[in-house]
Formats: C-alpha cells, structure tokens, sequence
C-alpha cells in the first residue's frame, strides 16, 4: 500500500493539468456512468473527406478559368507615360473605370484573358509609351445555402471563386448514415449548372470548378446504393455506388487492392437467391455489382519455397529460401553453431504469434479499461479516491498499449522439432552462453549479475538493490534462455531454481480500492513479461 500512495503522489503531480473523462458520484443512482467512443458504424469510403480542411481556407483568384465578375477586386497597374496604380472594384454592370480611358467591360471575361481584354482597351487611347498589367486580388463574397443531406443547412457565406467542398465543409460535411458522396448539385434559379461526385476527387482528384454567385443552392442527395468491400484492399468498408450497379472495375481502383490480392468474389442477392462469383483480377472485364453486394478480395497465391532469418551464434547463411511444408527440424540440422552457441536454449519467432499476442493484449487492456471506467463508489471520499486512482490507471493503459509483443514460439523441453513446419519471415535465434543473470522490473538498479551458483534468487534480486518502492506484494517470475517462464516467487531461496543465462524479472502487485481492478492489472503486468519481456509497472 506504501508503495501505491508514493506512486499516486508522484504521478498527481504530473497530472494534474488532465481532464479525466470520467464522473464518478456518491449517489447510487448516478454512481457511475457509460462513456460512448464515437464511431462510423459504416466506414464508408470518403467519410474521412470534411474534418475542416477545406473550411479554413479562401480560394485566391488564381483560377485561370474564372470569370470576372461584379464584386470581385483588381489590381490595376500602368506605367511609362501614365502612372497609376490602384485596386478597383468591378462595378454592378461589370465595367472598371480607367482614369482618362473610361469604363472598361470585364464582367464574363476569364482571369486568363483579363490582362489582353484591358490592355487592348488602354491602347485605343495610349498608342504607345503606356504599358499595363492587372491582377485578380479577390472574388466577390457570396452567400450560398446549402441543402440536403448535410449535417448543418443553413446560408453560408464565401468567395465566389471558393469549392463547393468549403461550403460542404462550413456545413459540417455530409450525413455519414444517409447522404451522397455522388449525388451532389449546383443550382441556380431552379436549374442545375453542375452534378457533382466526389468519388472521382478521392480516386482520381478531379472536380468541376463551379462558379458560385448569391443565392445558389449545394443540393446534396441520398445515396443510391452501397456495396462492401473487404479482405486483401487499402480500404474496408462501405463504398457507395452511383445509381443502381456500377463497374467493379471502378470500385477497384479506388479502394486499391494490396499486392497478394489475386481473386475477387462477388456475393450477391437477388429475389431471395444468394449468387457468389468469383474472378481473377486479371480477368475481371466489365462486371457490374448491385446494390447490397458483397466485394471480397483474397490472396490465393500457392509458395513453392519461403524465406526464414537465422539469427545469432551461427555460421550458416543469415536468410535461408527452403522449400514450402520444411520443418524446424531440417533448418536445425543445416545450421553451422560456434563455440559460442546456446543449442539448448533455441528461439523461434513468428509475426501471427506477435499479432494474436498483441490482439489479446489489447483485449485485455480494453477489459480493464472499461472496469476502471464503470467502478462505483459508495460514498463522496471513496469517489475522490477512486478518481485519483483511475486517472494513474488510465495513464499506465494507454502506456501499455505501446508494447509490441515478440511472437515467440515457445520450444519447450522435449519438443519435436519435425512437427514444426516453418512459414514465411520466421526468425530462429540462436542463443549465446551466458554467464550472465539480468535483474528486471520492480528493483533499484537493473542490472547484470554475474552467474555464482551458490547464490538464490533473493539475492540476486539484493545484487540489483532490492526491491524498489517499499513493495510489500510482487510477483517473480524468471525467464529460461529458450524463453520460456517460471513463476519461483516462493522460491526465493532455492539456490538451483537460477542458471547461467536466466532473467529475473520482479512484477510488482498493485494495490487499488477494486480487488477485481488489481487483479485484473497483475494479469495484464505478467502477460506483457511473458510476451514482449518487459515489464510495465504502474
């Protein structure tokens, strides 16, 4: 308990400029509450597209293709027998005037032609010995209404030469459960000038340039039908068609299918019949996919041989191509050891092994995290206590999470070698003889012993400065060359439980308010040293 208050008041410090998003209240009718995590229940395809970044900017007049119109404000320059510069506003009738020269007409004109249409009207005048040069500074401000299905309607204001995308945005972007990426228009007066789908400016970056004017409406539609995609592709989830079917080619150029894809299979249902189809990605052709479908692709490529690491105290070549379906056993008879070699204690590692390590790690981590989360307290003094331990807690998860696991794959005493059929990137380690005893975890100073087999673990443990923090409760487990565990915490003074080349690792047991809320954080301490060979203290 010592250790846990000590702990507690050095991390308060640390955290005391952080929000805890949790309420824990004395009142057992509110004593403890649920907290949501948003999420897009479909992650559909562009649903990343309006988080404000088309808000935050105006569009300059740059656009060779805009046209001038009233409102919007240029530079005009002249020089060599006038001199004159100065920003002039187009007027209501679409003419700028020009000292000595007069109105000159611009409404209509495209920024690209402007320079040439007011530099021929100023050499009617100045025959010569006048030059001139106009810029488009800024557009005129604008104000659109914005419809359908986005998440705030309402009248905007802009730039007339900005994207609907910034309106779009200004709106809070588009209902992520029934709006259209593809059925979005620009009216005008009751006209539409422009359809518009948004899917062709993820996958292909192309969008009309839609010149907006007051009053005109960005009308967003429903979506019209949705396929899923999964399996071997740079997007998962739910991709919205255009109209009734669309082109799996189309689909499949903008969810971009990984490198091992090979296959598509296309699930469909129709009238209550259930139809599956399935194609090469090289012979896909002009297949369509209805509404509803389901798009999977898979990686159905057959190796003929593997590639696998030899690490460590060897001779023999550091990267190894076998023949598919070889054993660990026909690997181990090719390798060349040096005198330096640790045969017994053999590693093998394997990255399915570090990624199922790793999904039960986070599993665990969420599990616990949700217990601190929906704790109860029985009084206010409890509540605050418990507020302080959740936000140390919380803190250590989120550090937690960080741990990568090794992928090991325990050869325990007596294993048969010929069993073990190698697959693609396994690494197999080959240890050195140690004469070595390191210390981990909950001790002073970490360190290195050298091997005395007279010596217990508990003094190992005092060669490392003991136990830190005061502990009352740890936990010991020691770790073989071969990279399995023992748990030996009531062992401390049996001298032949240590060999050469073991690893003490010392967990500490944390003492919180919940007996369950410990335990649980004990668990997830050993599982940590046990798949990544770390310990992570609270």
């Amino acid at each position: 308990m010592t250790w846990f208050k000590n702990t507690l008041a050095l991390l308060m410090l640390c955290l005391s400029s952080l929000a805890l998003a949790i309420s824990i209240e004395s009142n057992p009718e509110a004593e403890s509450e649920e907290i949501i995590l948003d999420s897009d229940e479909n992650n559909l395809y562009g649903s990343w597209m309006f988080n404000g970044g088309f808000s935050q900017a105006t569009f300059s007049g740059i656009n060779p293709d805009y046209r001038i119109a009233p409102g919007d404000t240029l530079l005009m320059q002249m020089w060599g027998g006038v001199e004159f510069q100065k920003d002039v506003v187009v007027d209501p009738r679409g003419n700028i005037f020009l000292p000595k020269i007069g109105p000159v007409k611009v409404q209509g004109v495209t920024n690209a032609e402007l320079n040439h249409v007011i530099t021929k009207s100023i050499k009617r005048v100045y025959k010569s010995n006048v030059e001139a040069y106009v810029t488009l500074v800024s557009t005129q401000k604008v104000k659109v209404f914005l419809s359908g299905l986005v998440n705030k309607p309402g009248l905007y204001e802009g730039q007339s030469a900005d994207s609907v995308l910034k309106f779009i945005d200004l709106a809070g972007g588009i209902r992520s459960d029934i709006g259209g990426y593809r059925q979005i228009q620009h009216r005008r007066a009751g006209k539409t000038l422009e359809h518009i789908d948004l899917y062709r400016f993820l996958s292909a970056g192309d969008i009309p340039f839609s010149q907006l004017q007051d009053g005109d409406v960005i009308f967003v539609g429903p979506r019209q039908g949705l396929v899923t995609v999964e399996g071997e592709v740079g997007f998962s989830g739910k991709y919205e068609i255009s109209g009734s079917s669309e082109s799996v080619t189309s689909i499949l150029n903008a969810i971009v299918p990984t490198d091992r894809a090979t296959h598509l299979t296309v699930i469909e249902s129709e009238n209550g019949v259930v139809d599956a189809s399935q194609y090469s990605l090289n012979n896909i052709g002009t297949e369509l996919v209805k509404n509803g479908a389901l798009l999977k692709l898979s990686a159905q490529l057959r190796a003929a041989s593997i590639s696998v690491e030899i690490l460590g105290e060897h001779d023999s070549e550091n990267e190894m191509v076998i023949p598919w379906g070889t054993s660990l056993a026909e690997v181990i008879k090719t390798i060349q050891y040096t005198r330096l070699a640790d045969t017994s204690g053999l590693q093998l590692y394997r990255d399915s092994v570090a990624k199922r390590q790793k999904e039960m790690l986070e599993a665990s981590l969420s599990a616990l995290e949700q217990s601190v989360l929906t704790a109860r307290s029985s009084s206010k003094e409890e509540a605050q206590l418990r507020e302080a331990e959740a936000r140390i807690i919380l803190q250590w998860i989120e550090k937690a999470k960080q741990v990568q696991p090794r992928g090991q794959v325990l050869l325990t005493d007596g294993y048969d070698a010929s069993k073990i059929i190698l697959q693609q990137g396994d690494r197999i380690v080959v240890p050195a003889k140690k004469n070595l005893v390191m210390v981990h975890g909950e001790v002073l100073f970490p360190t290195a012993v050298a091997y005395n087999d007279k010596m217990t673990i508990g003094k190992f443990i005092n060669k490392a400065g003991g136990i830190g923090n005061g502990a009352d409760d740890y936990r010991i487990l020691v770790m073989r060359p071969n990279g399995g565990f023992d748990d030996l915490s009531d062992d401390l003074n049996d001298e032949d439980e240590v060999s050469a080349g073991d690893e003490i690792f010392v967990l500490p047991e944390p003492d919180t308010k919940s007996l369950q809320i410990t335990k649980d954080i004990s668990q997830v301490i050993y599982q940590i040293a046990v798949s990544a060979a770390v310990v992570v203290a609270l």
